[in-house]
């Protein structure tokens, strides 16, 4: 029984490297025009069915992000400083998790924020938010 588990243990974590070793392929693909929009998108976070991103948005004073869950594109808009969800149809049951998870990360997000906003490109801040820095 002990052997099973740790085998189980052992693939689990093999998926988790792959699924993150996915993510980074995505955040080190060049920041995309937002095809409807004059905004480049800063893919920040892409784990499972859920995506987080951020816009060179001059006009949007406020820090957020944007949350894409499953294959609902902006399914939520939410602040970074306060955490809140700004606008959207996300289920409530995932509202505190990711508040959490924006509280545990404001500090990255925040300078993810300015350096997008200035111009400039912040995929090493986003790779060193998402441990995948060299």
């Amino acid at each position: 029984m002990h052997y099973v588990r740790h085998k189980n243990m052992e693939l689990a974590e093999k998926l988790k490297s792959l699924q993150l070793s996915l993510a980074e392929i995505d955040l080190l693909t060049k920041p995309r025009k937002a095809s409807n929009h004059s905004f480049t998108e800063f893919l920040v976070m892409k784990l499972e069915n859920i995506k987080i991103k951020m816009y060179q948005e001059q006009k949007h004073p406020l820090p957020h992000v944007h949350i894409d869950y499953a294959n609902k594109n902006h399914a939520a808009s939410f602040s970074i400083e306060p955490p809140n969800k700004i606008e959207g149809s996300i289920d409530r049951k995932y509202e505190k998790t990711i508040t959490e998870w924006l509280t545990t990360n404001k500090e990255m997000l925040l300078k993810i924020w300015v350096e997008a906003q200035s111009g400039g490109n912040p995929e090493n801040l986003i790779a060193e938010l998402t441990g995948n820095n060299a």
